[in-house]
């Protein structure tokens, strides 16, 4: 068993060594004070908390579901052409028409191309981007080097709509109800015919189009109208 003399040599053996030790204990008591005391450390993290007011999202979320509040309608301003009606039938006609019909004599590609896209409301979820409307609407048959060809040769096309079924008159629509109310399906059959100055007495021939309108009281339709929500053209995706 060792005696005093062992302990001697744990002990500090110079005055410079009591002075470390004694800096190291202020320096430690100085940290927890910090710690101890109420509402240190919180500078650093009070630049990283928002000092904006949450959205209302954020807030009604905290509060609980609201009672009685809806969404307040879109307002858009009617393009040049496009029907204002609550009457989705006709404006799914109207589309179908202005998609199928063009003269190439009076109009470029561009505003043949742009006059049913001012039509289309793409909605928030981005759900319906244009991308498909560019897509669809070359599923016609022309695009601006076809367009540019034929004009050469004063084409011309017009449509008239024969058929028309929407909504639970088409099977798929039965079977895949509309997301929200509001929102209606039409699919027509167009009998299109292609004329040019060279021959002005074309045959017609009969094409299928999908028309997707949103109308009140959906939300994300205009307050009292009917926008476009999309269309197909490709026979793939024709609602039958």
């Amino acid at each position: 068993m060792r005696g005093p003399s062992a302990w001697k040599s744990y002990l500090p053996r110079s005055r410079r060594q009591w002075l470390l030790i004694a800096l190291l204990g202020t320096l430690t008591a100085v940290v927890i004070a910090l710690f101890l005391v109420p509402g240190a450390g919180t500078s650093q993290w009070a630049t990283n908390v928002p000092t904006s007011p949450p959205p209302k999202s954020q807030t009604a979320a905290a509060q609980g579901p609201a009672v009685g509040v809806t969404p307040e309608p879109v307002d858009v301003a009617v393009s040049l052409g496009e029907p204002q009606t609550l009457d989705f039938t006709a404006y799914a006609e109207d589309t179908a028409r202005a998609l199928y019909t063009w003269d190439s004599r009076t109009s470029s590609y561009t505003q043949v191309y742009s006059h049913v896209r001012s039509w289309w409301l793409v909605l928030a979820d981005g759900s319906n981007p244009l991308t498909v409307y560019t897509q669809e609407f070359e599923g016609t048959g022309i695009n601006s080097a076809a367009f540019a060809q034929l004009s050469a040769y004063g084409a011309y096309r017009t449509a008239t709509v024969i058929q028309t079924s929407c909504d639970k008159a088409l099977a798929q629509f039965r079977d895949h109800p509309a997301p929200w109310i509001g929102l209606h399906v039409c699919t027509m059959t167009l009998s299109v015919t292609d004329r040019s100055t060279a021959d002005p007495h074309a045959t017609a021939y009969r094409v299928p189009v999908s028309v997707m309108v949103n109308c009140p009281p959906a939300v994300t339709a205009p307050a009292r109208r009917c926008a476009l929500a999309g269309f197909y053209t490709s026979a793939s995706r024709i609602v039958y």
